[in-house]
């Protein structure tokens, strides 16, 4: 890990110019994000850094966020987005899981019913995973089902959005949230079939310890 650290650190510091950093709102591809390394949060990224390697668009309606993929060492990666509500920011870290990764965690029979409209499905885990530890809950309750959003690979800060909502990716967007409101199940259904399922994880946004600008080019 320090060597990892210290071949990022070293490729910013050199750089007198480097612009102002002081808000993760603000983060740009090829910054550093340093986060926190409180035992509240999964063991794979306390403590750890993590440069972003893409910033992207998710549009619900017309609402638009700000995506943030990271990755660390050996290649682990996740997603932040910033959410703010009330005038207060939240970190909101994100993990894709794979089938396997699902079955473990849920009854597939349970989860199924999260894709059933008329149902307002309860998730409850089934099975703790010491792989995903600290990103799960004991039982997720059902907040949205088919939402239409769209995805851009692209960053519209500071921008003109897309005039008409369906000039990104379409997919269906489903929810689960835990009843403390720290944690949630997300999954995005794809108009070709595919389906990507993300466990999630709210966290202060003072998580978020040290940003760093990366180099200029």
């Amino acid at each position: 890990m320090k060597s990892f650290v210290k071949a990022l650190w070293s490729r910013t510091k050199k750089d007198p110019e480097s612009r102002q950093l002081d808000n993760a709102s603000d983060l740009l591809e090829g910054d550093l994000v340093n986060i926190s390394d409180s035992y509240a949060l999964p063991a794979q990224i306390r403590g750890s850094s993590f440069k972003v390697i893409a910033v992207t668009t998710y549009q619900f309606e017309y609402e638009f966020e700000t995506n943030f993929s990271l990755e660390g060492q050996d290649d682990y990666r996740l997603n932040l987005l910033v959410e703010k509500e009330d005038g207060r920011e939240r970190a909101a870290f994100s993990l894709s899981i794979n089938r396997d990764m699902v079955e473990q965690l849920f009854d597939l029979d349970q989860f199924s019913e999260i894709f059933d409209e008329d149902v307002q499905t309860d998730l409850e885990l089934q099975q703790e995973s010491e792989e995903l530890a600290g990103w799960t809950a004991p039982v997720y309750r059902q907040q949205s089902c088919a939402e239409r959003g769209y995805y851009y690979q692209q960053d519209y800060r500071g921008e003109s959005p897309p005039d008409e909502e369906g000039e990104g990716e379409p997919f269906d967007y489903y929810s689960l949230v835990s009843d403390d409101g720290d944690y949630a199940v997300e999954i995005e259904v794809w108009d070709e079939g595919e389906t990507d399922v993300v466990l999630t994880i709210y966290r202060p946004i003072t998580d978020i310890k040290e940003l760093w600008p990366g180099r200029k080019e």
